[in-house]
């Protein structure tokens, strides 16, 4: 049946507003992060949350994944717009070394904080050095982490290998579970200072934090250089009330190489302006500051972040017609 003209008319309009409606529609950000029971997740949805408030036109939202390695994959392939990763990862994944075949398109939209690599035992279990762990079952992190990717470092770094111990391959949560019922001798937690898995732990069990030496701490860093020394202050964790030596890894905020400039210097501005909201996940994000902010120098930072950089005291544009691709 043909229409008559006035109709065909006011369908032309109302799929012209249609498009004008979409044009002008919420950007819908995935940001990827890690597990529940980690800091990645917290942290990104006080980010999703912040800029999901504060900036016209963008709707943002925090993914559980498997965590670092995972998270550089999902960005570079478009399948996530943001991702936190270890600054090990992250490194690797640029240059196209490791794991990585060939190099990942990402960029450094701004470093977050020092994740701290917990060695974890039970204090009777009699494991105090990285030496105890040979022929026990050791939890290395899940498939696709960071953590499990530092923890493979720290073992073999140190003369050790795969072969020697019964690995597994868990979530924080499983793992901390694991040491409680036995079924674990030791596990490896990659996190914030304080991260919950690692304190609700130490409140039910009586927990050991394997320490590095000063001699290890250098063997390592040498191999490693996206690492540094650390001390776990005392009392940071129940039970455990002197420092303990361990190391510390940067992780970053990465974006794909493509991400349009103004939306990046957009996200960028507003993490750094309104830090005290972040830091309120936890006291670790203290660290997140301008001054560390080219703690991956093997990795570019974003053109939006290098222009917010160059006045760091301008408004923070609205990315609404900047963002769409």
């Amino acid at each position: 049946m043909r229409l008559p003209l006035r109709h065909h008319t006011i369908l032309f309009f109302f799929c012209a507003l249609l498009l004008v409606g979409c044009s002008q529609s919420e950007r819908t950000l995935a940001i990827a992060t890690g597990g529940p029971a980690g800091l990645y997740y917290p942290f990104g949805g006080a980010m999703a949350s912040l800029w999901s408030e504060v900036l016209p036109g963008v709707n943002a939202k925090a993914e559980v994944t498997g965590g670092s390695v995972t998270n550089v994959i999902q960005v570079a392939r478009r399948e996530s717009d943001l991702g936190i990763a270890m600054a090990d990862v992250v490194s690797s994944a640029y240059a196209g070394t490791g794991r990585f075949p060939e190099p990942l398109p990402l960029r450094v939209l701004f470093t977050a904080y020092p994740n701290i690599v917990h060695m974890l035992s039970l204090r009777d279990s009699g494991i105090k050095t990285i030496d105890d762990l040979v022929g026990k079952r050791v939890a290395l992190g899940a498939q696709g982490s960071g953590t499990s990717v530092a923890a493979i470092n720290i073992i073999t770094g140190l003369g050790l290998s795969l072969d020697d111990i019964a690995p597994r391959y868990l979530s924080f949560g499983e793992t901390t579970t694991g040491l409680k019922d036995g079924t674990l001798d030791a596990g490896f937690v990659v996190g914030g200072l304080g991260i919950a898995a690692v304190t609700e732990l130490s409140v039910t069990r009586d927990i050991e934090i394997i320490a590095l030496s000063d001699a290890e701490i250098a063997r390592l860093t040498q191999q490693f250089p996206a690492y540094s020394g650390y001390q776990i202050p005392g009392e940071t964790y129940s039970g455990v009330g002197e420092s303990r030596q361990t190391l510390g890894i940067w992780s970053a905020v990465v974006v794909h190489e493509t991400m349009p400039e103004a939306l990046a210097y957009a996200l960028t501005c507003t993490v750094y302006r309104d830090h005290p909201r972040l830091l309120a996940v936890s006291p670790v994000v203290k660290d997140m500051t301008l001054a560390n902010i080219h703690q991956l120098p093997t990795v570019p930072l974003h053109a939006g972040t290098q222009r917010y950089l160059q006045n760091p005291q301008a408004q923070c544009t609205p990315p609404v017609a900047a963002s769409a691709q």
